[in-house]
């Protein structure tokens, strides 16, 4: 078996350090848990084996509080495959980033939601100067090696051209985002216009949450979609199993009754009054049915 997309996506924890207002981690009821690196290793490998180039080890949490983060790195760069990470960089020590260099990563995207003061009241409990004197190590320390990106929602009316002049030439890559809604997770989106299906239970990329458990989606923040569990059975085996693949006929049937996709706003069809992504430097056509870490067509 091949992967249609060369993406593997493994939340190494689904803890985090911070309360952001955008996010719905107030609501989340699945169990706290940082995977394990033997366990880790196990699933790496069966990506490989289904033809994965990049393995993103983020999900619902901030990667940095796995204190084992550079060791899964490093095991995705031996054998052979991409690794990207997304972090808040609170906690982007000098050391961690020494070590995240040391472990051969190659893309890195910082997800800073405000300038000064308004970052503060989004990323309740963390702090902007320190997070932004973390970030200016990393790229000093890096001279350029890493590809870098920066996701901007600006949730307290921040201008975008002093979003854009404050990030661009600092980083490789920025984009500017609507809110979204998590499927059931807020309420900023209201469901309009809709498509039959968002493109993922067909083209993914394998999402793989901290406590092994398979979803269908990235957005299922809360795991109402589980697939299969990776600690009983192989990816592939969840991938030709009946519980995922009653869910891709489902949207090859257009009928998503019964399912959280029903309302979730990532089948809206948006206009350029409503679009999602704000501005973007990485894809100038700021197209939406692509995925935001490798920029993978789902449709």
């Amino acid at each position: 078996m091949k992967l249609i997309n060369p993406e593997v996506r493994i939340e190494t924890t689904n803890l985090c350090n911070s309360n952001c207002i955008m996010c719905p981690r107030e609501s989340l009821t699945r169990p706290h848990a940082t995977m394990g690196l033997y366990h880790f290793k196990k699933l790496a490998v069966q990506a490989k084996m289904l033809c994965a180039e990049t393995i993103s080890l983020f999900g619902f949490g901030e990667p940095l509080l796995d204190n084992t983060i550079a060791d899964k790195v490093m095991f995705v760069s031996l054998l052979g495959m991409e690794p990207i990470i997304t972090t808040n960089a609170s906690l982007l020590t000098q050391k961690k980033t020494h070590d995240l260099l040391e472990s051969g990563i190659k893309q890195i995207r910082f997800s800073m939601h405000g300038l000064g003061e308004s970052y503060n009241q989004t990323h309740i409990g963390l702090s902007w100067r320190r997070t932004i004197k973390n970030i200016t190590h990393f790229l000093a320390m890096s001279s350029g090696a890493v590809t870098t990106h920066v996701s901007v929602i600006p949730m307290h009316g921040e201008n975008i051209d002093a979003i854009k002049e404050f990030w661009l030439g600092m980083v490789d890559y920025l984009e500017i985002w609507r809110p979204h809604n998590w499927v059931y997770g807020k309420d900023y989106r209201k469901p309009d216009k809709r498509k039959a299906t968002c493109g993922r239970p067909f083209s993914g990329p394998v999402q793989i949450n901290a406590d092994g458990k398979m979803m269908v989606c990235c957005f299922d923040y809360d795991a109402k979609m589980v697939v299969g569990d990776t600690y009983r059975n192989t990816i592939e085996e969840i991938l030709k199993g009946d519980k995922f693949n009653e869910i891709v006929n489902k949207h090859a049937l257009a009928d998503l009754s019964g399912l959280p996709c029903n309302q979730c706003d990532q089948l809206n069809e948006y206009t350029e009054e409503d679009y999602p992504l704000l501005y973007s430097n990485r894809d100038r056509d700021r197209n939406i049915n692509v995925t935001s870490s490798i920029k993978f067509k789902l449709n």
